[in-house]
C-alpha cells in the first residue's frame, strides 16, 4: 500500500488510482479503480508530483499524520513507551 498525500485531509492509496485528469487550472479529478471520484482543489501538477514522489517519503508522511490523529483521538498522546 502506498499512501499519497493529495491535500491536507485527503490521502489515497496510489495502487488504486485509475486516472488523474485536470478539471480546470486549480482542481483535479482523481478516479479510483472502484469508480469513486475525488475532486480536490489541487493543481494536477501537484497531484502527479505527489503520486510519482519517493515511496519512502510519501508513506512516512502519511503514517505520521495517521499516527498523530489516532493518538489524539484515542487519548494515547501522553503515554510513555518505556515498557517496550
Amino acid at each position: 500500500m502506498k499512501l499519497v498525500k493529495i491535500d491536507d485531509d485527503l490521502y489515497l492509496n496510489s495502487d488504486f488510482i485509475e486516472s488523474v485528469e485536470a478539471d480546470g487550472e486549480g482542481s483535479t479529478d482523481i478516479t479510483m479503480k472502484n469508480g469513486e471520484v475525488f475532486s480536490p482543489n489541487v493543481p494536477i501538477k501537484k497531484v502527479l508530483d505527489n503520486i510519482c514522489g519517493s515511496e519512502e517519503h510519501l508513506i512516512n508522511n502519511a503514517d505520521m499524520k495517521i499516527l498523530k490523529s489516532k493518538s489524539i483521538t484515542s487519548g494515547h498522546l501522553n503515554q510513555s513507551f518505556d515498557r517496550f
